[in-house]
């Protein structure tokens, strides 16, 4: 199935930009950053099977693709803000978009990999979050309170930040709360 996707994808971006059909919707004016708001969360469905069918033989192969999507990001970034690589369209975009992107698809991906080993690696897990909220915390001043226009949060209401993190977090840990109380139920 997921091949099949793939190669629908492949013909609808092919025959949009390179053969000019109107009907996929997709023109030459489209940019990279609008195909990520397209393919990022599928992607990241897509692949969940995938690593928890093959995460214990194929380990290393898996840090791999990690290593290797975490490169080509880097790349696209640095490309896209600092050598005007246009064709990203990351250029105007801010901390805030981005957080609108990926809120999500890293939480469903993140989820199952902490549901499996946040007891083995409790401590690891809670130094990670504490990191991540101190990162947090100083964006979040430098944006409101230093004016870090980059960060895109002045003029985010409280509203603004419940629709951008309720659903990313609060439905995939309800649905892990529901199924580990269904399994222990069993």
């Amino acid at each position: 199935m997921i091949p099949l996707g793939a190669a629908a994808l492949a013909v609808a971006l092919a025959g949009g930009y390179v053969l000019h059909w109107p009907w996929t919707g997709v023109s030459s004016r489209d940019q990279l950053w609008d195909l990520l708001h397209v393919i990022v969360l599928p992607v990241a469905l897509a692949t969940l099977p995938l690593w928890y069918r093959t995460r214990a033989r194929r380990r290393m192969a898996w840090r791999f693709v990690l290593a290797g999507s975490v490169a080509v990001f880097a790349v696209l970034v640095v490309g896209g803000y600092s050598m005007g690589w246009r064709w990203t369209g990351f250029q105007g975009n801010t901390l805030w978009d981005w957080l609108e992107l990926l809120a999500l698809p890293v939480v469903v991906a993140s989820l199952p990999l902490w549901l499996e080993t946040h007891r083995r690696f409790e401590r690891r897990w809670r130094t990670a979050g504490l990191v991540l909220l101190a990162g947090f915390a100083v964006v979040l001043i430098g944006g409101y309170g230093l004016g870090w226009g980059w960060t895109g949060f002045r003029g985010n209401t409280m509203w603004d930040w419940l629709r951008l993190l309720l659903v990313p977090f609060v439905l995939p840990a309800s649905l892990a709360w529901f199924a580990a109380r269904s399994a222990e139920a069993r």
